[in-house]
């Protein structure tokens, strides 16, 4: 999370990061490490080294959806996207379709399929059934399982939020979000 994201989320929570906080940067694995050294009070990292952390007994202080939510989101906004230009998306409409429910296939396996997941767990290192079941549910939060038109109002909802707080220092000249952000096929979905 940028800086002036994280100061909106605080400063809506009467927490002032700039006097009340000292805020160091680095790479995830590294502040997962710090977190682990016991060199820091807290961490904001992405979700996989978060759950390896609370797989380890670290607990969890606040979830991006609820910033979202206190931000203005009416639910959880996806975090995984893809990103092809309007061209592609002209003349690939139909490998587009397949892709997105080959994608939605792939999420419903493991949203219900704990033999799937045992599998990835052998992969990542992951055993203890405890520990997996961490890493499933924090991976599970960030799909998209809303409709297009509700991720995309909420995406509208947080871009003005940011550029009201962190102006085209954080989003750029575009006072709101760009219409073609989000793919819509032939059906508007």
């Amino acid at each position: 999370m940028r800086p002036v994201r994280r100061q909106a989320d605080a400063k809506n929570s009467g927490l002032d990061l700039d006097s009340d906080a000292t805020i160091l940067y680095g790479a995830p694995p590294l502040l997962a490490q710090q977190s682990l050294e016991g060199k820091d009070d807290a961490t904001l990292n992405f979700w996989n080294f978060c759950a390896a952390l609370e797989t380890k007994g670290f607990a969890r202080l606040i979830g991006i959806e609820d910033v979202e939510r206190a931000l203005g989101a009416t639910g959880r906004v996806a975090m995984v996207g893809y990103v092809f230009d309007e061209a592609y998306a002209a003349s690939h409409a139909d490998l587009l379709r397949r892709f997105f429910a080959m994608t939605a296939e792939a999420q419903d396996i493991l949203a219900h399929s704990p033999q799937d997941w045992k599998k990835i767990g052998e992969k990542i290192g992951v055993t203890d059934p405890a520990a997996l079941e961490i890493y499933r549910k924090r991976y599970l939060a960030g799909t998209a399982r809303r409709p297009i038109a509700a991720e995309e109002a909420d995406a509208r909802t947080l871009y003005l939020v940011l550029a009201k707080i962190g102006g085209a220092k954080l989003v750029g000249p575009a006072s709101e979000l760009d219409s073609g952000t989000f793919y819509k096929d032939a059906a508007g979905q």
